[in-house]
């Protein structure tokens, strides 16, 4: 039984050699301008400190069969006495 090698890529062989310069050099350029551009776009935060208030309104609903409907869930049938 022979085993067949796989036609994999190589990326460090000389056919992709012309590539790497470019590639590396575009990403370092990129990185470059990202520091740039943080640098020029950040703002130190003010010596203020305020707390956040959390506001969560009351509910208009009335009953208990209103925030069931409002919920999508249908109201339970009255009981029969026996």
């Amino acid at each position: 039984m022979t085993r067949e090698t796989k036609d994999r890529a190589r990326p460090f062989s000389r056919k992709h050699r012309k590539y790497w310069l470019p590639v590396t050099g575009g990403m370092i350029l990129i990185g470059v301008f990202n520091v740039c551009l943080g640098m020029c776009t950040y703002d130190p935060p003010s010596d203020v400190h305020t707390q956040i208030q959390l506001v969560i309104p009351r509910s208009t609903m009335g009953s208990q069969t209103d925030l069931l409907l409002d919920a999508g869930v249908a109201p339970l049938p009255p009981s029969r006495a026996r």
